[in-house]
C-alpha cells in the first residue's frame, strides 16, 4: 500500500515530466508550426504569384550556355527519363527506378514532354525542371511570412533557388536532380500551416513532388510527427500520408534487396562536419568558384583537385564565411536585430541533418549537388537572425493607434546586417550565375532531331541513338514524324 510520503516522493518527477510536456506544446504550436494569413487569396495575388515564378524560371534557363538548356539533353534525363519514355510504355517506366530510387513527377512530366514535337523535347522537360525550382522558392516565400515578416526578407530566402551559387555543375534544370531543390521545399512544406484553401490542396502536393523522387525525404519525419501532434487538420494528414508513401517507395528497393546503396561504405562524421565546415558555409556565402570550383566532375565519380591560386586564400574565405556567420549570432544575441530563434535553430539543425544524411552511408565524394539544401537552409538560419528590431510597441499597436515613429536612421541601421547579406549574397550569384558543364558542351537537340531524320529516311532504320559522353537517347522512327 502507498503512503502518503511515496506519493508526495514522486509528485515532482510526475508535475516535471507534466511541465516539460506543456511547455514543449506551447513551443510546438507558437514557435515552430505557425499558420499563414487566411482569407481569398485574390487573382491579383494569384497573378503576382504567376508572374514570379515564370519570372524566376526564365532566370534559371538563361544560366546556361551554348545550345541552352532548351535545346540540349543530358545526364540521367537523356540515359533514362526520355529513353525510357520513347522506348517504353508510361507504366513500365514509371514502374523502373533510376539508382534504386523511383522519379514518378519526373516520369510524368518526360511523359508530357514527349506529347509535344520531338525538337521542344528537352527544352519541356527543362522548363518542368525550372518550374519547380520556382515553386519551392514560392512556398518558401509564402511559408516564411509569419516568422521573417518582411517580404524583403522572404524574398532573400526564396529567390536564391533560381540561381544559387554552387552546384550548376551537376544539376542544370533535369528533372533527375530536382529532388535537391526540393528537400528545400519540403522543408517549408512541413512549416506551413495554410491559412487558405489554396495552400491546403497546395502542401501536400509539393511534399509528393519531393518524397516521389527523393528517399533523403526521411530526414523530415521530426517535423512530421510534431506536426501531427498540434496539427490533426486534414491537410497535416494528407501531408503524412503522401510523405509516407514517397518514403516508403524509395526504401523498397533496399528493403527488397536489390539497392546497393548500402555497399558504398560509411563516412566517419568528423569528415561529414568537416566538409560542412569547410565546403557548405564558405559556398553559400561566397560561391563555388572562389573556393576552387566544385571539387568534383559533374558524372560524380570522381572527386577533382580544387583550382586554389592562394593557399591562404583559401583559408581566409573558409574563416571569413564562418566570420560572416558569428557576427551575425553575436548580433542576435547583443539583440542588435529581432532574432527568431526558433526558426534559425531548426533552419541550422536540418541544414546539418540533410548533409550528414547525403554523406553518412556513400562513397567518400563531396557531390557539389548535396550542397544545395544545406545550403539554402542555412541562408534561412542566417536570415531569421537578422530580422530588423522594430520600434518598441510598433508591432503591438491598435490600428487606430499611431505606432511609434522610429527615430532618424534607426530603421536604416537595423537593416544594414540583412542588406549586407543581400549584396554578399547578390555577388556570389553573379560571379557563378554560368558554368561550364556537361550540359552546356552537349551538341543542339535541334540537330541531333535532324540527323535522326536523316538516318530514319534510310531503308530498313528503325531508330538512330544519339550518344554524347556517357549518356545517350534510342530515337524510334516513329516518334520522328
Amino acid at each position: 500500500m502507498q503512503t502518503a510520503a511515496d506519493e508526495t516522493s514522486t509528485s515532482p518527477p510526475r508535475r516535471g515530466l507534466r511541465e516539460f510536456t506543456a511547455v514543449l506544446l506551447h513551443w510546438l504550436r507558437e514557435d515552430l508550426f505557425q499558420r499563414t494569413g487566411s482569407g481569398p487569396v485574390g487573382w491579383r495575388k494569384i497573378l503576382v504569384a504567376a508572374a514570379c515564378v515564370a519570372v524566376a524560371t526564365a532566370i534559371s534557363l538563361s544560366r546556361t550556355v551554348g545550345a541552352g538548356s532548351l535545346n540540349t539533353i543530358w545526364i540521367e534525363d537523356a540515359k533514362f527519363l526520355l529513353q525510357q519514355a520513347l522506348n517504353e510504355s508510361f507504366w513500365k517506366a514509371l514502374a523502373s527506378p533510376i539508382s534504386s530510387y523511383y522519379q514518378e513527377p519526373a516520369r510524368i512530366f518526360t511523359e508530357i514532354a514527349i506529347q509535344f514535337p520531338l525538337s521542344w523535347t528537352p527544352g519541356v522537360m527543362a522548363i518542368f525542371a525550372a518550374a519547380q525550382y520556382a515553386m519551392y522558392g514560392l512556398v518558401a516565400y509564402i511559408a516564411s511570412g509569419p516568422y521573417l515578416r518582411s517580404p524583403w526578407l522572404r524574398l532573400l530566402i526564396a529567390a536564391p533557388v533560381c540561381a544559387i551559387p554552387l552546384a550548376y555543375t551537376q544539376v542544370n534544370n533535369d528533372l533527375v536532380t530536382v529532388q535537391f531543390f526540393g528537400l528545400y521545399g519540403a522543408f517549408w512544406t512541413c512549416l506551413w500551416l495554410p491559412g487558405t484553401r489554396a495552400g491546403k490542396v497546395l502542401s501536400p502536393l509539393v511534399m509528393a513532388t519531393v518524397s516521389w523522387t527523393a528517399v533523403l525525404s526521411m530526414v523530415f519525419a521530426p517535423l512530421i510527427v510534431a506536426r501531427l501532434i498540434v496539427d490533426r487538420s486534414k491537410n497535416a494528414w494528407a501531408l503524412a500520408i503522401l510523405w509516407a508513401s514517397g518514403v516508403w517507395l524509395q526504401i523498397s528497393e533496399t528493403v527488397l534487396g536489390r539497392s546497393h546503396h548500402l555497399s558504398y561504405g560509411q563516412n566517419s562524421l568528423f569528415f561529414i562536419l568537416k566538409n560542412y565546415v569547410t565546403r557548405v558555409a564558405p559556398r553559400a556565402l561566397f560561391g563555388e568558384r572562389s573556393l576552387g570550383g566544385p571539387g568534383v566532375n559533374y558524372t560524380g565519380d570522381s572527386a577533382t583537385p580544387l583550382h586554389i591560386t592562394s593557399v591562404a586564400g583559401h583559408q581566409a574565405l573558409i574563416v571569413g564565411a564562418w566570420v560572416v556567420v558569428l557576427v551575425i549570432v553575436v548580433l542576435a544575441l547583443t539583440r542588435f536585430t529581432d532574432p527568431n530563434w526558433t526558426l534559425a535553430g531548426v533552419a541550422a539543425l536540418f541544414s546539418v541533418g540533410i548533409f550528414l544524411e547525403e554523406l553518412l552511408i556513400n562513397t567518400a565524394v563531396v557531390q557539389s549537388r548535396y550542397v544545395i539544401a544545406p545550403a539554402m537552409l542555412l541562408y534561412t538560419a542566417l536570415v531569421a537572425l537578422m530580422r530588423p528590431r522594430v520600434p518598441k510597441g510598433a508591432a503591438s499597436a491598435e490600428p487606430s493607434t499611431p505606432a511609434p515613429v522610429p527615430k532618424p536612421g534607426w530603421t536604416m541601421l537595423r537593416w544594414l546586417p540583412a542588406v549586407g547579406f543581400a549584396v554578399l549574397l547578390l555577388v556570389a550569384i553573379t560571379l557563378n550565375f554560368r558554368v561550364t558543364n556537361g550540359r552546356t558542351t552537349s551538341p543542339a537537340w535541334t540537330s541531333v532531331v535532324a540527323t535522326a531524320h536523316g538516318a530514319c529516311a534510310l531503308p530498313h532504320v528503325t531508330g538512330y541513338t544519339f550518344v554524347h559522353e556517357w549518356w545517350y537517347v534510342t530515337i524510334p522512327c516513329s516518334k520522328v514524324g
